[in-house]
């Protein structure tokens, strides 16, 4: 099972990225959209505009920015709520009152997950954006899928095999691709 990812490739301070097109409005999370941004070495130069992904040359500056002010925004949201469910858990816990520590751990597991996922978004986005953005053209890189493991221009990629682990909207999205 192979497939083309479309990519628009763009230019930072930092240097050439490249961002999945394909897959950018089919993720659960708006995090996750972070981890479809990749250095653009290995993506190879279109000679076209790929048909999914007509248009976005305009966007992509202004899409980038106001990703990055989301993850902001949330990963502050996500840590604020964690401790607060922290705190009251421990004057609870103090003053003896029974609450259901095995519903309070797996709760804490739960956030500290989504807390890990939203700083990660947003530490990749504010190494990326970085200066001015410029869009340089787009690109493509074959993908295929065995298995479990995604392997894009003929290596695994670890974050599109973890990827489609754990967002059900891309996995369906990326074997829709490549039939």
């Amino acid at each position: 099972m192979r497939g083309e990812l479309p990519f628009i490739i763009f230019k930072t301070k930092k240097g050439m990225f490249a961002i999945d097109l394909y897959l950018i409005n089919r993720v659960e999370k708006l995090e996750r959209i972070a981890t479809l941004i990749r250095r653009a070495e290995n993506i190879k130069q279109a000679s076209f505009v790929p048909k999914e992904v007509g248009g976005w040359e305009e966007e992509v500056k202004d899409f980038l920015k106001w990703l990055l002010e989301i993850a902001r925004v949330r990963s502050g949201k996500i840590i604020n709520k964690r401790l607060g469910k922290m705190r009251r858990w421990n004057i609870f816990r103090l003053l003896g009152i029974p609450t259901g520590h095995s519903r309070h751990v797996s709760e804490e597991e739960r956030l500290a997950r989504d807390n890990r996922e939203a700083l990660l978004a947003l530490s990749i986005l504010e190494n990326v954006i970085k200066g001015d953005i410029k869009v340089v053209g787009y690109g493509v890189a074959e993908i295929e899928i065995k298995g479990k493991e995604v392997y894009i221009n003929g290596r695994v990629d670890p974050v599109y095999t973890e990827l489609i682990k754990r967002d059900m909207r891309a996995a369906m999205a990326l074997l829709e691709l490549v039939r």
